[in-house]
């Protein structure tokens, strides 16, 4: 529903600048860049669904595997062998959470995506990798290797900020993309990852015409 006024209202709502890379795209058109645009909305919103349980999955794997090797309250007795910044980013997390509710459920669903890839970087290569977060990733064949696991964590982590703070992404290879998030999750549960992609409406998005 876009007429040349609304066209016109749009280009000043959503800015220019929002709009730059879609204009580039289609040659300056304004009505042409504006329906990319709302093909770019549809398409990050299919991702929702996967991205979702690709970040949850990856939050309770590895604090299953991190409560198993260093206790419930691992967050916050110190035991494992953390880096400054992520003891910063709990830290953190505890401060945002309301005063009456520091519970480590609480703390664990407060700590971002970002906080848990980095669990998986080549810091943790010698201790939380070897010593127990390799055994999340072993549900299929004989389990994968640190730096494959964070090298595609950390691509999809990127994307997936692109897709949360509304940027382009119809230029991305979308299809790889959507077939990696699902293998990813097969990593740490391959029913979790058929769940996944059951529910996600992504190939009907891209194969719907706009």
């Amino acid at each position: 529903m876009r007429t040349a006024e609304i066209n016109l209202s749009l280009e000043k709502t959503l800015s220019t600048k929002r709009l730059d890379k879609y204009l580039i795209a289609m040659g300056g058109d304004l009505d042409k860049s504006l329906k990319l645009y709302e093909e770019n909305m549809r398409l990050a919103e299919a991702f929702y669904t996967p991205l979702q349980c690709l970040e949850v999955c990856l939050r309770n794997t590895l604090n299953c595997r991190l409560t198993m090797t260093f206790g419930a309250d691992w967050p916050t007795n110190g035991k494992p062998p953390l880096t400054e910044g992520a003891g910063l980013s709990i830290q953190k997390a505890i401060n945002d959470l309301p005063s009456n509710a520091h519970t480590t459920d609480d703390i664990i669903a407060e700590l971002n995506f970002g906080f848990w890839v980095g669990l998986i970087g080549p810091p943790y290569d010698a201790t939380l990798w070897r010593q127990t977060l390799f055994k999340g990733f072993a549900a299929i064949g004989g389990g994968q290797k640190r730096g494959t696991v964070h090298g595609r964590l950390n691509a999809l982590r990127r994307f997936r900020n692109r897709v949360a703070h509304h940027e382009p992404i119809f230029h991305r290879p979308l299809e790889q993309l959507h077939t990696e998030i699902i293998e990813t999750i097969s990593w740490m549960c391959r029913h979790t990852s058929a769940w996944a992609l059951h529910h996600s409406r992504f190939d009907a998005v891209a194969t719907t015409p706009a």
